[in-house]
């Protein structure tokens, strides 16, 4: 082979590389993309003795629109996870979709059940996000591209906190769900959570920062 001809291949290759990285970190999402659920296989060791489908991005705008007319949102954040929402009203989205929330279980299972692959966080140690506004704490489903599990679920780590089906009663009475898997903030950052992390919410706040995914059985 000529160098020249060697060059040239090895010069489409590089940058062939460097497109398909630039298009993934910064490419959006097809709008149809936000509809699609991953198969997240049985784990009878973890207590999940049936497979079931999730929700590939946290439930968006976009999609609760279409159940909630009456729902508003900033004018170009169709694609944003929903907040605002109660645990009910997230159940009531849920059973209108056929599908339902997740138990804790599930969402843990989900986000560490593996094929082949590894996860992009295998080997990277994630990076606080800088916040230029304190009180601004969600982005674009989707928009960091290393908070992808190995079954391809993305913002398990991040974005919005979600609601799941389990439920328990405070010290004063209040009926809570836990929540899974939102930023941290502390101070100026958010910090991407560790699977282990969650909070209790009363099923009937709206928080700006709650939202939810779901699940559908086979």
């Amino acid at each position: 082979m000529r160098a020249s001809l060697f060059y040239c291949v090895m010069l489409t290759i590089l940058l062939g590389t460097a497109w398909s990285i630039w298009d993934l970190k910064t490419g959006k999402i097809p709008v149809s993309d936000v509809e699609v659920m991953r198969w997240v296989p049985a784990a009878p060791r973890e207590g999940v003795f049936e497979g079931f489908y999730m929700d590939k991005y946290e439930v968006t705008n976009g999609q609760f629109w279409r159940f909630d007319r009456e729902h508003r949102f900033q004018e170009g954040e169709e694609d944003f996870p929903v907040t605002g929402v109660t645990w009910y009203e997230a159940l009531e989205y849920a059973r209108w979709a056929g599908k339902r929330l997740p138990t804790v279980q599930e969402w843990m299972h989900a986000k560490r059940a593996r094929k082949r692959e590894f996860s992009p966080w295998d080997t990277i140690e994630p990076i606080p996000v800088e916040l230029e506004k304190p009180e601004y704490r969600l982005f674009r489903v989707g928009s960091f591209w290393r908070d992808t599990t190995p079954l391809g679920i993305k913002d398990m780590a991040g974005n919005a906190w979600e609601w799941t089906a389990d439920t328990l009663r405070l010290a004063d009475g209040t009926l809570a769900a836990i929540v899974k898997g939102g930023f941290m903030l502390k101070g100026n950052q958010l910090f991407f959570s560790k699977i282990t992390d969650s909070d209790t919410i009363a099923v009937d706040q709206r928080l700006p920062y709650v939202g939810f995914r779901c699940v559908r059985d086979k």
